[in-house]
């Protein structure tokens, strides 16, 4: 059997690699897309972040790739969602697919709690005070005990959300299209009562894909409904929040504050109000990213690699 893989990847997991795949044949891919190990096309390919990236900002490494993988059985992504333009194509030259959703939970999860303590510790306005040389001890509301977070989307990333809301003491609500158990959730809402739970909760994490169904489900109404003491944090995607409706609240004081991890577009737009808002956390959609996603990645990849040789579904099969 033939495998593709980038040679930086390769490289960077060669003993993983070789222990793994000990009789198969590897089609080694360089920084152009074009094969430079091996030759014809592969049974089975691993997507890396490397190569989703450099997809991405490269038409002729695409368009390279894209031949090279042509006709594959399986393919296995790194990456969360399948509604971009580049997910779907790759998805039409293989059999079976699967993307890599869970993979990035951990550290989201953390930049979400870094966030949520920025807030209630004040962090911004201490800041502010040390570069005043200012020793102005502050009544902040300092813990995040028994207060109420509301997850939207209790996939991969809203479970582990929850996990560690848990650690905190919070109480957690969350919303899902189909009923799931969890010991880290107090109660959960059904995909359509999301205006129900708004009111309820102190900090509402948007953990929710690009559909029809949630484009632009946060928009005013949603805004209205929250507490003026709420964090709106967002970590799905852009195109599920209504940003004009977001500058609105923010500016009017209708909620607190919101972090921003992911816009529509990406970019921000230049004159997006939300840039200059002081109440308004904005990074550029780099929360997933840390040392050990490759390695998480390449884990995901050996054990549906198994699946796929014993003919079971793999996870995250599309």
């Amino acid at each position: 059997m033939k495998i593709c893989i980038s040679d930086s990847t390769f490289q960077a997991f060669k003993e993983t690699f070789t222990e793994a795949f000990p009789n198969q044949e590897f089609l080694l891919i360089d920084g152009k897309g074009k094969l430079i190990t091996g030759e014809g096309t592969p049974e089975v390919a691993f997507l890396s972040y490397e190569i989703m990236f450099k997809a991405l900002a490269d038409p002729d490494y695409k368009d390279n790739y894209l031949k090279i993988i042509n006709g594959c059985e399986y393919i296995q992504g790194s990456w969360a969602g399948i509604e971009s333009d580049l997910a779907q194509e790759i998805i039409t030259k293989t059999k079976i697919f699967s993307h890599g959703g869970g993979l990035h939970a951990i550290p989201i999860a953390n930049y979400v709690f870094a966030q949520m303590l920025r807030s209630i510790k004040s962090i911004d306005a201490h800041i502010e005070l040390q570069k005043e040389k200012k020793w102005e001890q502050m009544m902040s509301v300092g813990e995040l005990t028994d207060m109420v977070i509301g997850i939207t989307g209790f996939g991969g990333i809203g479970q582990e959300v929850a996990r560690l809301a848990k650690a905190f003491g919070m109480v957690v609500y969350a919303t899902k299209r189909t009923p799931v158990a969890s010991d880290n959730l107090d109660r959960l809402f059904r995909a359509t009562e999301i205006d129900e739970m708004l009111p309820l909760c102190d900090f509402i994490v948007n953990c929710l894909p690009a559909s029809e169904e949630t484009f632009k489900i946060f928009s005013k109404q949603q805004f209205s409904l929250m507490k003026p003491s709420a964090m709106f944090i967002n970590v799905g995607r852009g195109e599920s929040v209504d940003e004009d409706a977001l500058a609105h609240a923010l500016s009017s004081e209708e909620i607190l504050c919101a972090a921003l991890d992911t816009t529509y577009p990406e970019p921000l737009d230049q004159s997006s109000p939300l840039w200059t808002l002081k109440n308004c956390f904005i990074s550029p959609h780099d929360s997933a990213w840390g040392p050990r996603a490759p390695e998480r990645a390449v884990d995901l990849f050996l054990d549906n690699f198994k699946k796929y040789i014993n003919g079971d579904k793999l996870l995250n099969q599309v």
